[in-house]
Formats: structure tokens, sequence, C-alpha cells
């Protein structure tokens, strides 16, 4: 049983869904690395809040191409796909920023010869890389699928079933 999830779970990184996923992910994710990286280093932007506004003006351009070219999923309206897409990708934003704040204090106590605007750059990318694979399941299964509610019923419903 294991060894057939851990197949369905790999095959799905070289679907084709999965690959238009991280095509579309790109360009939101230039659209997030850019719009943090022109705030906190041209802007006097905090660092901090400039990737958290970077990568929300990507959540905008990552739903629309997605819903329009990549997830068919037509038993929930737009609005209702668009509202839990943001609220998965507001979760990846908050945790691409941690990550990014963390990575940066871990990368400035053990290269501290590195200068801060690398280090900044570095730990952004990474941050995003990371929260890629996040993304890519949590809104296949959740945003353009039956939606955050419905999952939480089927998880009320097998902890019902198991008492």
């Amino acid at each position: 049983m294991r060894h057939d999830i851990f197949g369905r779970t790999l095959g799905l990184f070289y679907s084709p869904e999965f690959l238009r996923f991280l095509l579309f992910g790109g360009i939101a994710t230039l659209v997030s690395f850019f719009g943090g990286f022109l705030l906190y280093a041209f802007c006097s932007v905090p660092y901090a809040p400039a990737i958290f506004l970077g990568s929300a003006a990507a959540i905008v351009v990552n739903f629309a191409l997605n819903y329009t070219f990549n997830f068919h999923y037509q038993e929930r309206s737009m609005t209702a796909q668009f509202v839990t897409f943001t609220s998965v990708a507001v979760v990846g934003t908050i945790l691409t920023t941690l990550l990014a704040k963390g990575l940066l204090h871990a990368g400035l106590w053990l290269f501290p010869a590195c200068g801060l605007l690398d280090m900044e750059v570095l730990c952004h990318i990474l941050a995003i890389g990371v929260i890629t694979f996040y993304s890519f399941f949590a809104h296949k299964y959740v945003s353009f699928n039956a939606g955050m509610l419905a999952l939480l019923k089927q998880l009320a419903r097998n902890l019902q079933r198991r008492d």
C-alpha cells in the first residue's frame, strides 16, 4: 500500500499538470521575487514585509494562470476556488516568509562574511523553492478540488466512524 501511494505521488511530479504548475508557479515566483527584491533592496521596506507583499501579488497571478490553464474543477464556483486558493496561498506566503527569515538568521550566523543582500536573496530563493511542493499538493487537492470545508467534513465523518 505504501509503495503504491509513493509511486502515485512520485508520478505526479512527472505529470503535465505538475509541469504546468511549475511553469505558472515560476511566473508567479518571478512576480514574488522581483516584487519583494525591489521593495527590500530599493524602497527601504523591511525584509519580511517586502517578501510578504511580493508573495501576495503573486497569488493573483498564480490563481489566474492555474484556474485558466491547469486545474479544471467545475463543481465549485471560481469565487469559492479563489477564496480557498488565497487561504492556501496565504499559509504558503507565511511559511515562505518565516522560512526565509529563519534561513537568513542561520545563514548570517553560519556565514558572517557574506553580505546581507546576498544572503537575503539566497534565503528568499531557497524558501520559495521549498514551499513550491506544499503549494502544488495544497492547490491540487484543496483549492482546485472540493475545498477545505469538504475536507473537514470528510475528516469528521472518518473520526465518527472510528468511535
